[in-house]
This record gives structure tokens, C-alpha cells and sequence, in this order.
């Protein structure tokens, strides 16, 4: 009679051997990108469907939440038309993801924008200044935060005398992924529903489409590289009617390094083409420049912290703090 033994594994053994098999999960290289939930924080593009970078669940569900705080205070001009904006807005958006396999996944996003005045006018001016930018000084307008203005001529397009809050509009998107090893490429598309507050600059009260395509690639060991391309439609834009574009290409690249088994540094961009046409340079093509920070957490996902800057300058929001959380689970 033959008897069979099973190995023995004491709990002595089973502590480094998960250690070892943990290591060699978060070592092994992976094709998927840690994309910053940025989008372009100027009001006039926050209202439209502007999409936010691909999801990367492989399996199970995605919860993120993220808190953008961008400071603005210019003055423009183009032909006859002028702007002039001083305010400060903070936009807090959840977005859940769920991945039905490695395959694909739908998003579904919830924002609320808040208009106001400056909280962080000292600091951004201080900013500048140490860096020796020429607008960076802050109170040079004469005007009482919040205020935005849009003219053309003597006929006043759009104005905001005073702080308004309201809900976002509501994005979704549905993504397709082909793992190609050490290669992933994705199409994503998606819409924006018209579902938030008209009262300020919160939502467009149009129905937009966007249709884009992503590749990321893993280089060795620790770093990612990104990009994705894609065209945002919008229908009927009414925060300046006839001056919205109905087609906006858009598009975006990504590096990641990771500096250990927890820590992560992001450099992305984010640019689109002009929204509004024969409007100020704030309403045309614009690229915000991420710098980020991300710390895994075993028990409580993985934390963001970015700032962002409008490159070339004067073409958006000038300056953006973000803070983000990130949670997985169902793998």
C-alpha cells in the first residue's frame, strides 16, 4: 500500500513565502498605467464632457475620489471679445469603475463644482514669485473674487458676480482592453449626460460623445509609459451658445517610475483643442502639465497628491492642487 504525503508548511514558513510572492506581484512588470483623474480645471471646460484618462481595473471594481482646487486671476483679450476671470473653483468628483473582466470595464462619474474667491491667493503668489513668473501676483485686477466676465463687443456673454455651487455633469464610459503582454492598447468611449447645475458654470446643458483610443507599455521594472488620443463632440453647448466648437480633439501622455514597493512619481499631460472659437486664449487649446505623488496602502488603496500648472501658460487654470484616493477590490 502507497501512502501519499503532504508537504508541511509551518506558519513559520508561510509568513516569508507570502512576503516573497507579494514582492514578486508588485516587481512583476505591468502594462498597465497609473493615470493622474486629471482633467482641464478651467469652469468652461469642467462643464463640457471632456473625458478623464482610462480606468485600469483588470478585474473586480475601482473607487476614486478626487478633490481639485485651481486658482485663476487674468485678463484677455481677442478682437473685440475680452475676459476677465478671477475666482477660484474646487471640484470634488467620484468615479466608480467596475470591470466585468480583464477585458472590459464601465465608469460612471459624479462631480460637484464649487465657484468662489481665493483661499489660496498668498501662496500662488508667493509661488511665482520664487520661480520668477511675471503672473503671478495676485489683486492686480481691481475686481472682487469671484468675477467672470465674458464679453464681445458692449454685449456681455456670460458673467458670475458671486459664489455658486452646484452638481457637475455625470460622465460614463465603457473601455475595451487588449493585453498584449507587456503592451496594452484600449479604446474608450464615452458621454457626458447633462445632469448638472445650470445656475453657474457648473454644467454645458448639452449631451456630449467622445470617442479615443490609449497604449501603455511597461519599460523593465519600474517605469510606464502612456498616451491616448481621441475627439470630444458636443451638441449643444449653451454656456456661450454659438461659440462652442462641436468637435474638440483631445489628448494625453503619461510616465510613471516607481521609487519602491509603495511609492510612485506620475508626470502627465492633459491638452485639447480650442472649445470656444473668436473668444480669449483661456477659451482655446490648451495642456496642463501633472506632477504626482502615490503611496499604496495595503488597507486604505492608494493616495494622490498633484500639482499642475497651465503649459503653455495662460491657456487654463493657472494653478491646480489635487488630492485623490483610489480603492480596489473583487480581485
Amino acid at each position: 500500500m502507497t501512502s501519499t504525503r503532504r508537504p508541511i508548511t509551518s506558519p513559520r514558513m508561510r509568513t516569508p513565502l507570502a512576503a516573497c510572492a507579494l514582492a514578486c506581484a508588485v516587481l512583476a512588470p505591468t502594462a498597465h498605467a497609473q493615470w493622474l483623474q486629471a482633467r482641464d480645471q478651467n469652469p468652461f471646460a469642467l462643464a463640457t464632457g471632456l473625458p478623464l484618462p482610462p480606468a485600469a481595473p483588470s478585474a473586480g471594481w475601482q473607487l476614486d475620489a478626487t478633490f481639485h482646487v485651481a486658482n485663476t486671476e487674468l485678463a484677455q483679450q481677442r478682437g473685440d471679445s475680452a475676459l476677465v476671470f478671477d475666482a477660484e473653483a474646487r471640484e470634488t468628483r467620484v468615479a466608480f469603475t467596475r470591470a466585468f473582466d480583464e477585458r472590459w470595464s464601465l465608469r460612471v462619474s459624479l462631480g460637484h463644482v464649487a465657484i468662489g474667491d481665493g483661499v489660496f491667493d498668498g501662496a500662488i503668489s508667493d509661488f511665482h514669485r520664487a520661480f520668477g513668473f511675471d503672473n503671478g501676483d495676485r489683486d492686480r485686477l481691481g475686481t472682487q473674487a469671484p468675477f467672470v466676465e465674458v464679453r464681445d463687443g458692449d454685449r456681455v456673454l456670460r458673467t458670475l458676480t458671486r459664489g455658486r455651487s452646484g452638481a457637475g455633469p455625470t460622465l460614463v464610459d465603457l473601455t475595451r482592453r487588449w493585453d498584449l503582454g507587456e503592451t496594452t492598447v484600449g479604446i474608450t468611449l464615452g458621454t457626458k449626460l447633462a445632469s448638472g447645475s445650470r445656475a453657474g458654470l457648473a454644467d454645458s446643458g448639452s449631451h456630449d460623445v467622445s470617442a479615443s483610443g490609449f497604449v501603455e507599455h511597461a519599460l523593465g521594472e519600474r517605469w510606464t509609459v502612456a498616451a491616448r488620443a481621441g475627439v470630444l463632440y458636443q451638441s449643444d453647448n449653451t454656456l456661450l451658445k454659438d461659440r462652442a466648437r462641436e468637435v474638440v480633439p483631445f489628448a494625453g501622455a503619461s510616465i510613471g517610475y516607481r521609487l519602491g514597493e509603495r511609492w510612485r512619481a506620475i508626470v502627465q499631460a492633459d491638452a485639447h483643442a480650442e472649445l470656444y472659437r473668436d473668444l480669449p486664449g483661456l477659451f482655446g487649446a490648451a495642456n496642463l502639465l501633472s506632477f504626482g505623488l502615490s503611496r499604496q496602502s495595503d488597507r486604505h488603496g492608494t493616495f494622490f497628491m498633484t500639482l499642475a500648472e497651465d503649459v503653455p501658460r495662460l491657456r487654463t487654470t493657472d494653478v491646480v492642487l489635487q488630492l485623490g484616493w483610489r480603492l480596489h477590490g473583487g480581485r
